[in-house]
């Protein structure tokens, strides 16, 4: 009968360490808890170059054109970010008070190039499209397409998990949980 209770336990806990160490292998450690926007997002007064104190202030509603017209739009960005819900943090910054590097490249950009529009905001993504990002390795627009924010360097490109990680991930899982359910049922009393 003791037998019988250990094999019990061993399969119900064996599906459950090897979940635990499944999860754990593919965490995403250091970076930050991110937040909602808030149902208003801030406006931003820029400064046309070489003009004396033209200036323009992008507001909520030009923030949210941007959006809709050139980041959701897969003519300029592949990865789907309407799907995501902090997706303003490709110009804001964690609060969504001020600007991440990413968002002071575009609106210098818009700067030289004057009011904001949306063709002038187009074309101010274009002109910053292949500079480099905050992430190592990527161009903003590689980092955009790849579903990683260029104004953050702890941001990293979205990897779907090929069959090959997952099926390791799975043993090594299982190969570590049968370790573990070793030593605990055959431990001296």
């Amino acid at each position: 009968m003791p037998y019988m209770k250990k094999s019990v336990y061993m399969l119900i806990i064996t599906p459950l360490i090897a979940l635990i160490f499944i999860g754990s292998s593919f965490s995403s450690a250091g970076i930050p808890t991110l937040s909602p926007p808030p149902s208003t997002l801030p406006g931003f007064t820029y400064y046309i170059q070489g003009s004396q104190g033209v200036h323009y202030t992008i507001t909520d509603v030009q923030w949210k054109e941007l959006f809709t017209d050139v980041f959701d739009n897969s003519t300029y960005v592949s990865y789907n970010w309407s799907t995501n819900v902090t997706q303003y943090l490709i110009v804001f910054d964690l609060s969504y008070t001020g600007l991440n590097p990413y968002g002071m490249q575009f609106v210098l950009a818009l700067s030289q190039i004057g009011f904001d529009s949306v063709a002038n905001m187009s074309k101010a993504f274009n002109m910053t499209k292949n500079d480099q990002s905050q992430i190592s390795g990527y161009t903003n627009i590689q980092a955009l397409d790849a579903g990683a924010y260029p104004g953050f360097s702890w941001s990293v490109p979205i990897k779907k998990a090929s069959n090959n990680d997952l099926y390791y991930g799975v043993l090594i899982a299982i190969a570590a949980s049968v370790v573990v359910l070793y030593y605990v049922f055959n431990r001296k009393k």
